[in-house]
């Protein structure tokens, strides 16, 4: 039996130190990633390791918006928050800088910038706050809902953790194809939590969420996702995986890094080697990576270099407290 599972009524809990291996491997994604954002796959030489980001002009170890909201997730599943306490926890770091690796925000999405500004300025309710629209489905919901999957780990109800998965993304993201992104992630990982392989959680997924989901306009979006669960989607090439900030290619490409590489190591420095939305994609394919083996911890003199490690320590170590056994 893997020791970082525990049985808990019929689905498995983890172990606290699995938890933190896992939040720890989505900020080694990002810092590794980050230096590489935006840049085109293959110009540069290869990441091996932490170091500066030249265009956000941060040093080595530094993480982005991706963590520092995740941050705010982490948090606001520890005090059982409401959605208006999640808002007050983004707004916080968008003003304020909290939640980050040296006290300033550097980094933030149009589309998570407006949905606050809908919270604070226009006192919408939290769920109504993300943009509706079509062209609002970049992947600032999806980087920072890995903590969710993990707070659900032991709900067995499929409609009570579909409802919270939804209702968590609109808060920023409120277009059915960017809640679809984050049904099929966080279901992946509670697929991986307890202890099924990727390549079967894809087909099992696919499958709960076609036949749960009643909704037209959602249940429409799972066909934008169809490549994923294609038999064949693994063999794709790497060439013809694309690395953007739409969520739906941000999703596949995790997902493929994920399939395709060994161990969380192999995995975020084949993501931070992928080019485009690296940080992103490297955070998301950390979390899926780690989530299949959660007894691998991120090595020591990677989360030595990762900055501001004290408050990630600690916000750690009470989720895990909470979630784990």
């Amino acid at each position: 039996m893997d020791k970082s599972r525990l049985t808990d009524g019929g689905l498995t809990k983890m172990q606290r130190q699995a938890i933190i291996n896992e939040l720890r491997w989505a900020v080694v994604g990002d810092a590794l990633g980050l230096p590489a954002e935006n840049r085109e796959r293959d110009t540069y030489s290869p990441i091996t390791t932490m170091i500066a980001s030249e265009y956000w002009q941060q040093p080595a170890g530094t993480w982005s918006d991706d963590t520092s909201m995740s941050l705010g997730m982490v948090e606001n599943l520890v005090v059982d928050g409401d959605y208006d306490d999640l808002m007050c926890r983004f707004e916080s770091y968008m003003r304020f800088g909290t939640d980050t690796p040296r006290g300033e925000m550097f980094d933030i999405g149009r589309t998570c910038a407006h949905a606050i500004r809908n919270f604070a300025i226009n006192q919408l309710p939290a769920v109504q706050c993300g943009d509706c629209s079509v062209d609002a489905n970049g992947n600032g919901a999806l980087m920072r809902m890995a903590p969710l999957g993990t707070a659900l780990q032991s709900d067995s109800s499929i409609a009570h953790r579909l409802t919270r998965i939804r209702r968590y993304t609109a808060v920023t993201h409120g277009h059915p194809r960017s809640i679809m992104a984050s049904l099929i992630y966080c279901e992946l990982l509670h697929a991986l939590h307890q202890g099924q392989q990727l390549s079967k959680a894809l087909i099992k997924v696919h499958q709960l969420l076609a036949m749960t989901i009643k909704a037209p306009a959602l249940l429409n979006e799972l066909n934008t996702y169809q490549p994923l669960f294609s038999s064949h989607f693994k063999q794709t090439s790497r060439a013809d995986v694309r690395n953007t900030g739409y969520v739906v290619d941000t999703l596949l490409a995790a997902c493929w890094l994920a399939l395709n590489y060994e161990t969380p190591r192999e995995t975020v420095l084949a993501a931070a080697n992928f080019g485009g939305d690296t940080d992103t994609i490297a955070t998301i394919a950390a979390s899926l990576a780690a989530a299949g083996h959660p007894a691998i911890p991120v090595a020591t003199d990677w989360w030595q270099q990762i900055l501001n490690r004290p408050l990630l320590d600690e916000r750690f170590s009470a989720f895990a407290t909470k979630y784990g056994d």
